[in-house]
């Protein structure tokens, strides 16, 4: 038995991943709560903009999924043929959902396309693509197994701190936020800005009214 078969069957053997999907679940657990950290002390920026929270959304939730798949690979006793369908279904699942908060997210503001977005775009297709592939492969019994998920799992991470870093730092040029950028001036609401009018139109009155009477005094 050469190398190429011990590796191929290890990749249909759920049991010779233990590790490596316990050390992606972990990274996929710290990092949702770092994220959710930061998204929170930012949450003024991504009040005032239904695309940021679109795109934080689907973020967290990206993290979650990768996080529950790495749960699901090391959960000891399933049978290959659950797991294959675990796999594909939560991987089917997260690219629906991600798709639809695209959408959602054009439909206020348009992207600006730019090398960074569609960069993430190809990514987060290429992940959808191994992670269902990896489903159907593991199912099979041929094909490349939880080889191709281990690709996409650490593919989808990448992706989740570049986009990450993106918004949080406000650099990405894909979405502009409707009113702010995060560190950026908030727009001042139309409320506030005829009451600071009135405001000041009444304290210029009473001080003309200050220099009628005095030059009636002269």
């Amino acid at each position: 038995m050469n190398l190429t078969t011990v590796a191929l069957s290890r990749a249909y053997t759920p049991g010779s991943w233990g590790t490596f999907f316990t050390l992606t679940g972990t990274a996929a657990a710290t990092l949702t709560g770092l994220f959710f950290i930061a998204f929170s002390l930012r949450v003024q920026d991504l009040q005032l903009s239904r695309v940021f929270r679109t795109r934080a959304r689907y973020l967290l939730l990206w993290l979650i999924v990768i996080a529950i798949g790495s749960a699901f690979v090391v959960m000891p006793g399933q049978p290959r043929a659950v797991l294959a369908a675990e796999i594909t279904v939560w991987s089917a699942g997260c690219a629906t959902y991600t798709l639809w908060s695209l959408v959602r997210a054009a439909r206020w503001e348009i992207p600006a396309f730019s090398p960074d977005l569609v960069a993430r775009w190809l990514g987060m297709v290429a992940t959808w693509l191994l992670s269902v592939g990896a489903g159907i492969s593991l199912l099979a019994g041929q094909g490349g197994g939880l080889y191709l998920l281990a690709f996409a799992v650490l593919l989808g991470i990448a992706l989740e701190v570049a986009a990450a870093w993106s918004l949080i730092v406000g650099i990405g040029k894909d979405i502009r936020g409707q009113g702010t950028m995060p560190g950026g001036e908030h727009t001042p609401e139309p409320g506030a800005a005829s009451t600071s009018a009135h405001g000041s139109q009444g304290g210029s009155q009473p001080a003309a009214r200050g220099h009628a009477e005095k030059r009636k005094d002269l």
